[in-house]
């Protein structure tokens, strides 16, 4: 009988500590002094009243997902996480906060960030927030190309360590070599060699995926029209870390491609703890679909358009 008075009292104080803090908003200092008990006796109490369901914690966030798409799209590839925003807000990048959080969730000690280029990665670098990862390396997927900033991986690259206070390490070569000379020269560099196998072996890899309109080859300029019209022909839609794709999912190759300082993609994402992708737009579906068939990327963002389209 006393155990169950003891057990009582007990769900009581529970109860009384969590309507304080949570409804009466008292913090944790003045529940203790109003109480008379320690600090940390009230931690946990609340982390009680968490367990015993008394109390339910919901976040009702605009970098909340939709559970329905996210677990539809994790069923259809095979994916390790997803998130899918459907708050659109022009002053926020919902997607790209997304990702940045689940990036430092991910994130340890020591780890190798392999840094794509493009628009979707220069959205998740602003969103990070600045945090202290001083034994984390980042390291650029390819060359570099036009003069976009957002078109550097070596910039992407030095950005990303700037904010998770880690050490960049930099290809300062293009990306698309307009000779074969040129493009064996600089591959066979031994410093060239270092920094892409880096690449290949990271353990999280941070990429956009490019659909043949928007990727960085065809955006900028790079390859002229003959290039462009062969990588047509060979029915590419697009590129994942310079990887050009056909819808069925086979790799393609062209002359330009053949010139192009970059990792191994296939590689890098076997290797990878975490690969994470960054897309939207019904523009992007047909190459997302491919990377995500291919398993090229375990953990994806995306917009709620772009993953109806998907599912």
């Amino acid at each position: 009988m006393k155990k169950k008075e003891n057990a009582d009292n007990m769900l009581d104080k529970i109860v009384l500590v969590a309507t304080l803090y949570y409804k009466n908003k008292l913090s944790q200092q003045e529940i203790a002094k109003k109480l008379s008990i320690s600090r940390p006796w009230v931690s946990k109490l609340l982390s009680r009243a968490e367990d015993l369901g008394i109390v339910k914690i919901e976040i009702n966030s605009p970098v909340t997902g939709n559970s329905q798409l996210e677990e539809a799209l994790k069923e259809k590839y095979g994916l390790s996480y997803a998130g899918v925003i459907s708050t659109k807000d022009q002053n926020r990048d919902y997607v790209a906060q997304a990702a940045a959080d689940y990036f430092i969730s991910q994130l340890k000690p020591k780890d190798v960030v392999g840094v794509g280029w493009g628009n979707a990665v220069s959205r998740f670098i602003k969103e990070l927030h600045p945090i202290s990862f001083p034994d984390v390396q980042t390291v650029p997927l390819a060359g570099s190309f036009g003069e976009s900033f957002e078109a550097l991986p070596t910039y992407n690259t030095l950005q990303l360590a700037n904010t998770i206070g880690g050490t960049a390490k930099m290809l300062h070569i293009p990306a698309f070599c307009s000779s074969k000379e040129e493009y064996e020269t600089l591959i066979s560099n031994e410093h060239t060699r270092q920094i892409l196998n880096l690449g290949e072996h990271a353990d999280i890899l941070l990429m956009g995926l490019g659909s043949f309109e928007s990727t960085i080859l065809t955006c900028y300029n790079i390859l002229n029209d003959q290039e462009i019209a062969e990588l047509k022909a060979a029915h590419a839609i697009g590129d994942v870390a310079l990887q050009f794709l056909t819808r069925a999912g086979e790799t393609v190759e062209t002359e330009a491609t053949k010139h192009l300082i970059k990792a191994d993609i296939f590689k890098a994402a076997k290797n990878a703890r975490v690969s994470i992708g960054v897309a939207d737009g019904l523009h992007k579906v047909q190459i997302i679909d491919v990377a995500l068939n291919l398993k090229l990327v375990n953990s994806f963002f995306t917009d709620e358009e772009t993953a109806l389209a998907l599912v």
